[in-house]
């Protein structure tokens, strides 16, 4: 329902909404206020600054937005309910105005002075009217305000440490994934890097044929599991389908439309796609040619239509081969005429199965059980004043009501807006049926205002809430807004109790207690959405960081070990054919096997980084690739130096630990959107520098994070340096050289 737009700016945006809930809480004693003031300019200006010092106040529960005071909780609580004391019993303001200490007194856990507080309103309510159901509706209103204000300040928090923790978790993702792999490398190629090296390093001849059946055997399954890796991706053969249409001189159109990574079939779908767009660079009579992929009814669909002729279409013995592959894997191929002339190859197989959805957090389970409960007090409020002969028909429309909510705004938690103008439709089956909710709750919430009394008023809120989830924003305000007026005019013309209502003044305090509780109901319910919707960005996130490492991992395969292994294999063919004619170049060749079968294992232990600590280059390239897939600009200055010469191991292993640390850092501030990285040797100083933009406002000291490096660097002779630099933060450590070196 709500849209992702707004996830980039994740503390501020949940931030505004506690503080529009605090101000929308507030608001009608803030106006009664400012109506005193002429009259009365002491007591009118006493109360505003009551009602927003009361709102200032509730900011101190949201650590970046107004610090929390070095004092004690104790005492600010005191504080608030003294301002909330003097402006009740001396100012006569409404006991409504106590919901803001009371959701203070929520949030810190102090029950016993919250029963107190409540006790005390509903004192003071009796005291005032007299009146056992206006005792009553007040301390509700009380209790259902200070419940509301802890809800959404909640999931406030909440939204603001899962949006920080997104980055990390895919970080955590890839380090799992990264140990996975080297498990499955370890076992299936580690032994034939280790045959290789046994067999040439004792420079014996006659082994030379099983040297070179175990190289064929470890390229072999080299190749087999890069192969596998990239399976896991429609990506890559993606891209090289665009190079190689875009260098014959074919329009390239490539829509992808699945969800990755694909699993096994993703092979296969590999070899269609090559050999389709092969085929059609082969004859080259195509103009364009279009790459589709999506997914429908729990199939993954790959097509590639071309404008070509129809001799452009595989041959049959490559198509029967295709067809045999993907019939394996539960998938079929079909190749032939579009009804507009063109020739399409399409693919089908089973779709990966989607990923189980995160459970919800014990806070957004409170949450939701407390909107439940404003639904329930909403529900009580308005029975309190409605007449004997209307209580079944109230009873009905509020089942229907409340039912109507728990559905479409609590269950369907996860669907986006309805779009805005010119916006492709995002389901539109269930978007429909909200909009069809959206319109029976209207019914309800208006017709029965001449009839169901002052308290019914919170339908049209609940109503104008809701509409402000699910419609596109300026039109959701325009229908809010219109619906509170709406509201205010149909009850300054209703007559209830015999009584007859009326005046601007009351249609304007009818339409702010109908904004009010909007506010409040799409507060809390956008916060809802916005927990989900980054819980889904931060699973999405980790499996597209694990794809990209397992990604890498296949490039490192192929271009790394892989070469490698075909150096050792023509190195032994050669070996081979010299052994019965030159004897000592043989054994010469034997011994540069042994050296390329050593490099080649140190190559394996750093793409299966079989260490959470990678050595620098690789985990320099893990931190660019971590922080890109994050939505940061990385910028990578490697300087050459004087001609030191390479890092000793120890230094780089403590630089691996500092880059790490820091990008963390990095990942922790949402804020961040460049960073830059920097290495350099010079003067006999390896210095590495790590800065980013998302600064925080009062930045804090170093956490024991960084701190913990000071020591680490300090047994190698190296300092560590952090803090705000020209509106950047930066980490910058640098370990001096051993002479001699």
């Amino acid at each position: 329902m709500g849209d992702t737009s707004g996830q980039d700016g994740t503390p501020r945006l949940s931030h505004a909404l506690v503080v529009a809930v605090a101000g929308a809480l507030a608001a009608a004693h803030l106006l009664k206020g400012l109506a005193r003031i002429p009259a009365e300019p002491g007591t009118g200006l006493a109360i505003t600054a009551a009602a927003l010092a009361l709102v200032a106040l509730q900011l101190r529960h949201l650590p970046p937005g107004l610090r929390r005071p070095a004092v004690a909780p104790a005492v600010w609580t005191a504080a608030e309910l003294t301002v909330a004391g003097l402006a009740v019993l001396p100012l006569g303001v409404s006991i409504g105005l106590l919901c803001l200490p009371a959701g203070s007194l929520l949030l810190e856990r102090r029950r016993l002075p919250l029963l107190g507080l409540c006790a005390a309103a509903a004192v003071i309510e009796a005291t005032r009217s007299g009146s056992v159901r206006d005792t009553l509706d007040m301390t509700l209103t009380v209790a259902l305000g200070g419940v509301m204000l802890y809800a959404v300040t909640t999931l406030a928090l909440l939204a603001t440490r899962v949006h920080g923790a997104r980055l990390t978790l895919a970080a955590a993702a890839v380090t799992s994934e990264r140990l996975r792999i080297a498990a499955g490398l370890r076992a299936g190629l580690s032994a034939g890097l280790d045959e290789i090296h046994g067999l040439a390093r004792q420079g014996d001849p006659a082994l030379l044929d099983p040297l070179l059946a175990v190289a064929r055997r470890t390229l072999a399954a080299t190749r087999a599991t890069a192969a596998e890796l990239r399976s896991l991706s429609l990506s890559p053969e993606a891209a090289s389908a665009r190079a190689l249409l875009d260098s014959a001189g074919i329009a390239a159109d490539i829509r992808i439309g699945h969800a990755e990574p694909l699993g096994p079939a993703g092979t296969v779908l590999a070899t269609v796609l090559r050999e389709a767009v092969t085929s059609v660079v082969r004859i080259g009579d195509a103009r364009r040619c279009e790459i589709v992929t999506g997914e429908r009814a729990g199939q993954l669909v790959l097509r590639v239509v071309s404008d070509g002729v129809v001799t452009a279409a595989l041959g049959a013995d490559v198509l029967d081969g295709l067809a045999a592959r993907l019939r394996t894997v539960g998938g079929r191929l079909t190749a032939g005429l579009e009804p507009d002339g063109r020739f399409a190859v399409q693919a089908t197989v089973p779709a990966t199965p989607a990923p189980t959805a995160a459970a919800d957090p014990p806070e957004l389970r409170t949450a939701l059980g407390l909107y439940v409960f404003l639904l329930g007090a909403f529900c009580v409020k308005a029975l309190l004043y409605l007449p004997a002969h209307l209580l079944g028909l109230g009873v009905a429309a509020l089942a229907v009501l409340c039912g109507l909510q728990i559905r479409f705004s609590l269950q369907d938690a996860t669907l986006p807006r309805l779009p805005a103008q010119g916006a492709p439709a995002a389901r539109p089956g269930p978007l429909r049926r909200q909009v069809l909710a959206l319109l029976v709750s209207a019914a309800l919430a208006f017709a029965p205002l001449p009839w169901f009394g002052r308290n019914w008023i919170g339908a049209v809120g609940i109503l104008a809430g809701s509409a402000l989830v699910v419609l596109p924003l300026r039109l959701g305000v325009t229908a809010a807004v219109g619906a509170s007026a709406v509201a205010g005019a149909i009850t300054v013309g209703a007559t209830t109790g015999g009584a007859t209502t009326g005046g601007a003044g009351a249609a304007l305090l009818v339409a702010v207690n109908a904004l009010i509780t909007c506010v409040i109901v799409y507060g809390v319910l956008r916060l809802v959405r916005l927990v989900r919707e980054l819980q889904q960005a931060a699973a999405g996130l980790a499996r597209a960081a694990v794809l990209a490492e397992r990604l890498r991992a296949a490039r490192d395969l192929h271009d790394l070990l892989g070469h490698g292994l075909a150096a050792i294999l023509l190195k032994a063919e050669l070996a081979r054919r010299l052994r019965s004619l030159d004897l000592a170049r043989c054994r010469a060749e034997l011994a540069d096997i042994t050296r390329l079968a050593q490099r080649g294992a140190g190559e394996l232990r750093t793409v299966a980084a079989d260490s959470p600590r990678l050595p620098f280059d690789a985990e320099l390239a893990s931190a660019t690739a971590i922080l890109t897939a994050g939505a940061v600009t990385v910028e990578v200055d490697d300087e050459e130096g004087d001609g030191d010469g390479p890092v000793p191991p120890e230094v780089e292993a403590v630089l691996s630990v500092v880059l790490r640390e820091a990008v963390t850092n990095i990942l922790r501030h949402s804020s961040a959107r460049h960073a830059r990285i920097a290495v350099s040797v010079r003067e006999r100083c390896a210095r590495l520098e790590v800065e980013n933009d998302g600064v925080p406002d009062g930045v804090r000291p170093p956490g024991s994070g960084i701190g913990g490096l000071t020591v680490r660097l300090a047994e190698v002779g190296g300092t560590l340096s952090a803090g705000p630099d020209d509106g950047w933060y930066l980490v910058r450590a640098e370990v001096p050289l051993a002479q001699g070196r």
